[in-house]
C-alpha cells in the first residue's frame, strides 16, 4: 500500500513539474516539458531542465503503459509529432512546404516540388534550414540519415535525395568562446576585433611595435605564390623571401597532397568549405605550375607580396567562422590572427586609398635598399612588365575593395543566420505557447 502512496506521489510530482492537470494527454505531456525547456533556456536558468527531462519520461511510461494501442507510431521511434512538427514549421518558413516521418532511425521528408527549384537546389535550402535549428528545439542526433523526396501535387515521389544530418547550434556553444557556433563572438566579438585593429593603427608606437607582422604576412604573399607555382621559398620575417629558382616536382606533389589532405578532413567532417577550397586551389595550383609562363609567374611573385596583405589577411579573417580540425586548435588562434591580420588588412587597405588620393607615394624600392632600389616589388612592376603608376594604384585598390566585400558578406550572411535561430526559437515557443497547458 506504501508503494502504490509513493507511486501516485511520484505522478503528482511529474504532473506539478510540467505544470499539467492529472488528465493530461501524452501530447499536452511533450508540448508542457518542451513549451518549459525553451522558456528556461531563453531565460537563461537551465536548472530544473533535467527534472523536466525525467518528469516527462516518467509520464510517457506510465502512458504507454496503461493505454499502448493509443500511442502514436512516431512515439515508438523516439520522436513525437510534436517534435516533427518543428523541422515542418522551420521548413514552411522558408517557403517549403514538408511532410515529415520516421522509420528507425532514418528521418523522412516529403517536399512539395516547386517547379521554380530544381532538386538541388531544393537539397540546399533543405540542408541550410536543418543546419539552423537549435539542438534545444530539435536534436538529430538519433539519426542516422536524412531522406528528401521531391512529391508532386498528387503526393508521388519524383526524386530522392538522402544525406547524414548536419551540425546544429546549441545554446550551450553561447557561453564557450571556442565555439563556431557562440551567437555573441560571432556577431560582437568579430567587429570588435576589426575595431581595435583600427585602433591600432591609428597609433604609431604600435604600428612600429605590429610592423613585423606586416612584413611577415606580406613575405608569405611572395611564398604563397611560389609553393602555388611548384617552386620552394621561405618567408622571413625581416622583408626577405628565399625562393628557389627551379620548379621542383617535390614542392608540388607536396602541396598537392596538403590539398588533398584538406579535401579528405572537409568530407570527413562533413564540411563543405574545405572541400571547396581545396579544390579551388588545386586547379589554380596546376594553372599556375603548369600552364603561365616564367615571365608571368616573375610577375605574379613581384605582385603577391602587397598582394597577400590583402587577399592572405582576408583569408584569415574570414576564416574567424570556419573551424578548422579540432587537433589544429584554430578555435583559439582565430581571435590573434584576426586581430593582427585585420592590422595588415586595414593598413594596407587605408594606405593605398591616401596613395589614390595624391596623399602618400607608391612604395617603391626595398625595406633595406631604398626607394630607388630596381628589386623593390613595384619597381619591378613598372620597370620590368610596364605597369604605370596608376596601373598599379588601381589594382590593389581594386582588390582591397573586393576584399572589404568579402569580409562584409561573411559578416553579414553569419549575422543573419544567428538571428534565424532567434526568430526560429520565438515562433516555435509561440506557437507552442498557445497550444500548451498551464
Amino acid at each position: 500500500m506504501a508503494q502504490a502512496d509513493d507511486f501516485v506521489n511520484d505522478l503528482a510530482a511529474c504532473y506539478q513539474c510540467l505544470q499539467l492537470q492529472a488528465d493530461a494527454t501524452l501530447k499536452e505531456v511533450d508540448e508542457a516539458y518542451f513549451r518549459l525547456k525553451v522558456e528556461k533556456i531563453h531565460s537563461g536558468n537551465r536548472t530544473g531542465i533535467d527534472q523536466l527531462k525525467a518528469a516527462r519520461e516518467t509520464l510517457r511510461q506510465q502512458m504507454m503503459q496503461a493505454a499502448p494501442s493509443q500511442i502514436p507510431q512516431a512515439v515508438a521511434h523516439r520522436q513525437l509529432p510534436t517534435e516533427l512538427g518543428v523541422l515542418t514549421t522551420a521548413l514552411a518558413n522558408d517557403r517549403l512546404t514538408a511532410k515529415a516521418s520516421l522509420k528507425a532511425q532514418t528521418l523522412h521528408l516529403g517536399i512539395e516540388i516547386d517547379t521554380a527549384l530544381s532538386s538541388s537546389q531544393v537539397l540546399t535550402k533543405v540542408r541550410r534550414c536543418l543546419e539552423e535549428i537549435p539542438t534545444e528545439v530539435y536534436s538529430f542526433e538519433p539519426i542516422e540519415t536524412i531522406t528528401i523526396y521531391g512529391l508532386d501535387g498528387r503526393g508521388k515521389p519524383r526524386w530522392k535525395k538522402s544525406f547524414a544530418p548536419p551540425q546544429q547550434h546549441s545554446q550551450a556553444d553561447d557561453s564557450d568562446l571556442y565555439s563556431f557556433e557562440n551567437r555573441y563572438s560571432n556577431t560582437f566579438i568579430f567587429p570588435g576585433l576589426l575595431l581595435a585593429a583600427a585602433l591600432l593603427n591609428s597609433v604609431e608606437m604600435i604600428k612600429l611595435l605590429l610592423f613585423g607582422i606586416h612584413i611577415w604576412i606580406h613575405e608569405f604573399g611572395h611564398a604563397t605564390v611560389a609553393w602555388l607555382g611548384g617552386h620552394q621559398a621561405t618567408p622571413l620575417p625581416f622583408g626577405w623571401t628565399n625562393i628557389g629558382e627551379e620548379r621542383s616536382l617535390f614542392v608540388y606533389f607536396g602541396v598537392l597532397t596538403l590539398f588533398g589532405l584538406l579535401f579528405w578532413t572537409g568530407a570527413k567532417e562533413q564540411r563543405r568549405w574545405p572541400m571547396g577550397l581545396a579544390i579551388a586551389l588545386t586547379v589554380i595550383q596546376f594553372f599556375m605550375t603548369w600552364v603561365i609562363s616564367a615571365d608571368t609567374f616573375d610577375m605574379l611573385l613581384s605582385f603577391g607580396g602587397i598582394g597577400g596583405e590583402f587577399y592572405l589577411s582576408t583569408l584569415l579573417i574570414i576564416g574567424f567562422y570556419l573551424p578548422l580540425p579540432a587537433y589544429w586548435r584554430w578555435d583559439f588562434f582565430r581571435y590573434p590572427a584576426v586581430l593582427l591580420a585585420g592590422f595588415t588588412f586595414l593598413g594596407s587597405l587605408w594606405q593605398w586609398r591616401q596613395i589614390d588620393r595624391g596623399l602618400a607615394d607608391i612604395p617603391w624600392g626595398t625595406l633595406f635598399g631604398g626607394s630607388d632600389h630596381i628589386g623593390g616589388d613595384m619597381n619591378q612592376l613598372h620597370i620590368v612588365y610596364g605597369w604605370s603608376d596608376q596601373q598599379i594604384i588601381d589594382t590593389y585598390n581594386s582588390i582591397g575593395s573586393v576584399c572589404v566585400v568579402a569580409i562584409l558578406s561573411v559578416y553579414i550572411y553569419f549575422f543573419i543566420k544567428e538571428r534565424n535561430y532567434l526568430l526560429l526559437q520565438k515562433l516555435w515557443l509561440r506557437s507552442h505557447r498557445k497550444t500548451g497547458v498551464g
